[in-house]
């Protein structure tokens, strides 16, 4: 169970991926997400851990992601173990019409008993998280080139 969402975004795939691994846009324009923390030394890739504190409720959550494929402005995954749900988002990358397109595939898989029942609670809470992140960091990118004009 997951979902997919895609997006084109008029910026140079370079600027689009770069945004998207570091996720520098994410605790600015993701109500959600408290902070990220690229976790060692940089640059990115696979390996790399990334530390993410969501905000649940009136509650903050770490969770450690590891980037599990680096291919730099073709492809973009990380995987993440929490409480028997590992979660695993991919980003592809491609150059379209004067811009980027990212094409994203989020994917749940829920483990032990419980888990497994609340499969789709859980899927719609990180849909509703998630869902409308690539919105997000496309705004973000816009902006900042806005800013920079």
């Amino acid at each position: 169970m997951g979902f997919k969402r895609d997006v084109h975004i008029h910026a140079p795939i370079d600027q689009v991926f770069r945004v998207t691994t570091t996720y520098e846009y994410a605790p600015k324009v993701l109500s959600h997400i408290a902070d990220i923390e690229i976790v060692g030394d940089a640059p990115i890739g696979v390996g790399s851990k990334i530390k993410e504190t969501r905000k649940i409720s009136q509650t903050q959550v770490e969770n450690m992601l590891e980037v599990v494929e680096y291919e730099p402005n073709k492809r973009f995954a990380i995987h993440s173990e929490q409480n028997g749900l590992d979660l695993d988002y991919v980003y592809t990358f491609s150059e379209v019409d004067g811009g980027t397109r990212v094409e994203f595939e989020g994917k749940i898989k829920a483990k032990g008993l419980r888990n497994i029942m609340m499969k789709p609670l859980i899927n719609r809470i990180i849909k509703k998280e998630d869902g409308d992140h690539l919105d997000k960091l496309k705004q973000y990118i816009h902006n900042q080139d806005s800013d920079e004009k």
